[in-house]
């Protein structure tokens, strides 16, 4: 017997987990969602809705919500009441309140299963990065650097503009792409509590945040500094970890634009006579979307707890972004 599906907001996004979960075997999808169709039909077997609530009548067993900021906690908490295990895209909201909304409808709803979209910690040098940070092999981690940038906003004027409208969107880039350099940093070095920033508009002058900045630590006195930035020409992500023993640097991610350079790791290891043993990885796949997809329908077909992008993740990656928000001086 195969779980129902069903998928709302068929953007690029939407239409990319589509396809993630095309390849399930355990899946069937039923039904579509977006409020640009111009019509209800059906085709293949699937029914294509721009009405949420007519998907909402389905019987399904899952549903993935891919749709803007404003309504993803609304529509995450509509699903869960209707019993139905979510899948949602990041951000889990416009703010952290949304997000606190979702988590205290889900403590009572501990028989279904949410997870978030943090999809960066499904990419392979994450993965190897964390296998290492874990097994203790380079001590413990002294610091994080971290930056993650686009070119501009000016790839999202064709999407409507909503992502630089703030009551749509309810930030900019730290909220749009930074949150996934911001639960990287606390999958590798747990949770940090003192937060300083600063948040631009100086440049695009839109209503939300071109750059941000940050410096935090942890009660392990970790310090961490992240930049996420809608000012670097030439997209980037790096992130470089410190540790007792050695560092290590992942740098570069597949992406569909393939803007962000070949994705690496680079290991450098202490040796005795105060040399630097380096060892490089490239990946030329990226296996993220469909091993998150996968792991969630895993977690409904054998009961298993969400290990990764969980609500309480969600809620907690939501918190630290808050508060780099509310830290900020403005420049």
């Amino acid at each position: 017997m195969k779980l129902v599906a069903g998928i709302c907001g068929f953007g690029v996004v939407g239409k990319r987990r589509f396809e993630c979960l095309q390849k399930n075997k355990h899946i069937s999808i039923e039904t579509v969602c977006d409020r640009k169709f111009s019509k209800n039909y059906k085709r293949k077997d699937i029914y294509y809705y721009n009405d949420y609530n007519k998907l909402l009548k389905h019987d399904l067993d899952l549903i993935f919500i891919c749709v803007t900021n404003d309504v993803a906690a609304k529509y995450t908490k509509k699903a869960l009441i209707k019993n139905i295990n979510v899948f949602c895209e990041k951000p889990p909201g416009k703010n952290l309140r949304e997000i606190k909304s979702v988590y205290d409808l889900y403590k009572r709803k501990k028989h279904l299963k949410l997870k978030y979209g943090f999809n960066h910690r499904y990419h392979y040098s994450v993965l190897k990065a964390l296998k290492i940070i874990n097994s203790k092999k380079l001590g413990n981690i002294i610091n994080l650097k971290g930056t993650y940038g686009k070119s501009n906003f000016g790839e999202w004027k064709g999407q409507e503009n909503w992502r630089t409208k703030k009551n749509i969107c309810g930030g900019g880039i730290l909220l749009d792409q930074g949150i996934h350099m911001i639960d990287l940093i606390r999958l590798f070095a747990g949770e940090f509590y003192d937060v300083k920033s600063f948040i631009s508009n100086n440049y695009w002058k839109e209503e939300i945040e071109d750059n941000a900045y940050a410096i935090m630590k942890s009660k392990n006195n970790i310090i961490a500094f992240i930049h996420s930035s809608a000012t670097q020409w030439e997209h980037l992500f790096e992130l470089y970890i410190t540790l007792e023993k050695g560092y290590l640097i992942l740098r570069g991610f597949i992406t569909g634009s393939k803007s962000y350079g070949k994705e690496t790791i680079i290991i450098g290891v202490k040796q005795k006579n105060r040399s630097i043993k380096r060892s490089k990885y490239q990946y030329s796949k990226d296996p993220s979307w469909q091993l998150e997809v996968d792991e969630f329908i895993d977690s409904i077909i054998n009961n298993q707890k969400i290990q990764n992008g969980n609500c309480q993740d969600a809620l907690k990656t939501m918190s630290l972004v808050t508060r780099i928000y509310k830290s900020k001086n403005h420049e």
